[in-house]
C-alpha cells in the first residue's frame, strides 16, 4: 500500500515498488446479510457497518489503520409469487491513518441488486408453517459502479490504492443461494455468494470472491416482543487482483470470522445487532490484519 512516510523515507515513497503495492483494508470485501426475518413480507431498512483493518502491522514505519464506516439503505420485496428482490445502496465514510497523517474519503458506494427464486415453497407465510419448515432461494444479481473509483498516483492528497476507493469502478456479477431451516423456535440460516468481477476503465480488476455465512438462532417470545439471539461463522475468499492483466501478490486472501448477534421484533419493526471477531485470516499475503467488526440494522416490515 502506498503510504506517506516520514521525510527521511521520501525516497521509498517515490520508488516504483511503493506504487505497485495494494495491501489495504478491503472495501471490496464480501457482504454480511445478517438475519433477514419473515421473508414473505416487504422489508425496508437502514443499517450501519464498521470495518477496521491494520496494514503492515509488523512495521513501525509503514503501519497504517484503515476504517470503513458504511451506512446503507436496503429493501426486500416479492414482485410475484416465489420471486424475491433485494437491493442495497451504501454510503461510505473511510479514513486511512499513517504514522504522519490521516486521509479521509466519503461518498456513495456501489449499489447492488439480487433476484432470487424460492425453490421449495410458493409462499413463505409463517401463518401456514408447521413445526418444521425450510426454504431455499437461489438466484443472482449485479453490483453497479455507482461509487467513485479514481485517484492519481502522483497526487499526495489521494490514497493511491484500489481497495480504499468508494467503489470498484466495475460492473460485477453475483450468483447466490439462501437456505433457512426452522424447527419450532430453533433455526439455521445459511447463504453463499460467488462474485465475478470485471475490469474497470483504469485497467484494474479485483479478484473474484466467494463468501458466505451460517447462523444458528433461537427465538424467545416476551409479551409483544420476540428476541432472537444467533451465533455463527462468516467466511470469505478472494483471488488476486490484477492491474493491466498482471496479478498483484499483495491482494486477495481468506478470512474466517465468528459472529454473534441478537435481533428484536416488535409488531412491524425489527432491530438487529451483530458483532464479528476474526478466527483465522491471511489477507494480502499477510500485509493486512482484519480487526473485529460490527453491524446494526433497523427495518420496517409490511
Amino acid at each position: 500500500m502506498r503510504v506517506i512516510l516520514f521525510i527521511g523515507s521520501l525516497l521509498v515513497l517515490l520508488s516504483p515498488a511503493a506504487h505497485a503495492c495494494d495491501a489495504c483494508g478491503c472495501a471490496n470485501s464480501g457482504s454480511y446479510f445478517g438475519l433477514m426475518p419473515q421473508s414473505n413480507k416487504t422489508l425496508v431498512g437502514v443499517r450501519y457497518q464498521q470495518l477496521h483493518f491494520k496494514s503492515h502491522p509488523d512495521s513501525r514505519v509503514l503501519v497504517t489503520d484503515e476504517a470503513f464506516h458504511v451506512g446503507e439503505l436496503y429493501t426486500r420485496f416479492s414482485p410475484i409469487n416465489r420471486v424475491q428482490v433485494m437491493a442495497f445502496l451504501p454510503y461510505r465514510f473511510s479514513s486511512q491513518t499513517t504514522t504522519s497523517e490521516t486521509k479521509t474519503q466519503n461518498g456513495l458506494g456501489d449499489a447492488s441488486v439480487l433476484i432470487n427464486y424460492n425453490l421449495l415453497k410458493p409462499t413463505m407465510d409463517p401463518e401456514r408453517m408447521s413445526a418444521f419448515t425450510h426454504t431455499l432461494l437461489v438466484g443472482g444479481g449485479l453490483k453497479l459502479p455507482t461509487g467513485r473509483f479514481k485517484y492519481e498516483e502522483g497526487n499526495t492528497a489521494d490514497v493511491a490504492n484500489p481497495n480504499f476507493q468508494l467503489g470498484t469502478g466495475s460492473t460485477d456479477f453475483m450468483i447466490n443461494a439462501f437456505y433457512t431451516l426452522n424447527y419450532k423456535s430453533w433455526g439455521l440460516a445459511a447463504n453463499l455468494t460467488r462474485k465475478f468481477n470485471t475490469t474497470n476503465k483504469d485497467h484494474y480488476r479485483f479478484g473474484n470472491q466467494l463468501y458466505g455465512t451460517i447462523d444458528l438462532f433461537k427465538s424467545f417470545d416476551l409479551s409483544t416482543i420476540k428476541i432472537t439471539p444467533s451465533v455463527g461463522v462468516y467466511a470469505e475468499k478472494s483471488a488476486l487482483g490484477k492491474r493491466d492483466g498482471i496479478a498483484i501478490n499483495e491482494t486477495g486472501g481468506t478470512l474466517v470470522n465468528g459472529t454473534m448477534g441478537i435481533t428484536l421484533f416488535a409488531n412491524r419493526w425489527t432491530l438487529g445487532v451483530t458483532a464479528q471477531k476474526p478466527l483465522a485470516q491471511n489477507l494480502s499475503d499477510g500485509f493486512v490484519l482484519a480487526k473485529p467488526r460490527g453491524m446494526i440494522q433497523l427495518g420496517w416490515m409490511f
